[in-house]
């Protein structure tokens, strides 16, 4: 289910729309389900997606093209298939048990400090998680099962609204 959900995240529209920031190149006339386009990105100043943001992730279009294309071509992967798997992030698969020993064993290592949960399908998508993971996390000791505060404010350390503090 998982999978079918980045695949419906990944339509035509946005799956070209990625391409385009590293190619700086109108690609509406490649099929997202076919190869990776044979030109190669145009480097330059003037970018087909506006802003900083495109221009600082994508610094060597070349280079990233290349690792692209070497990616999908040892993998046999369609261009949408490409963006599923680049764009992914971590994915935990398994048991309730099996998820919070991942996510514990990477705190532990140092290797992450926290995580950004995207539910796939809302609204309820995390409720498993909250349901099933979070109880095996407060019972290795990870997550916290009492707040001191009763307000969000108080747990953040923030005074109560209206007071001078």
């Amino acid at each position: 289910m998982a999978a079918e959900a980045r695949r419906h995240d990944h339509r035509p529209d946005p799956v070209e729309h990625e391409l385009e920031e590293v190619w700086n190149r109108d690609l509406s006339g490649y099929d997202p389900d076919g190869p990776l386009p044979d030109v190669d990105p145009l480097v330059g100043e003037h970018t087909v997606a506006k802003g900083r943001a495109s221009v600082r992730m994508n610094r060597d279009p070349l280079a990233v093209a290349r690792e692209w294309r070497e990616r999908a071509e040892a993998k046999g992967l369609s261009i949408r298939e490409l963006m599923i798997e680049a764009s992914s992030r971590q994915t935990f698969v398994g048991s309730a048990r099996t998820v919070a020993e991942q996510i514990d064993d990477l705190v532990q290592s140092d290797a992450s400090d926290g995580f950004i949960l995207v539910p796939h399908i809302t609204p309820g998508g995390l409720d498993p998680f909250v349901d099933q993971v979070v109880p095996v996390l407060q019972e290795r000791g990870v997550y916290r099962d009492e707040y001191p505060g009763s307000t969000l404010r108080e747990n953040l350390g923030l005074p109560p609204l209206g007071s001078r503090a």
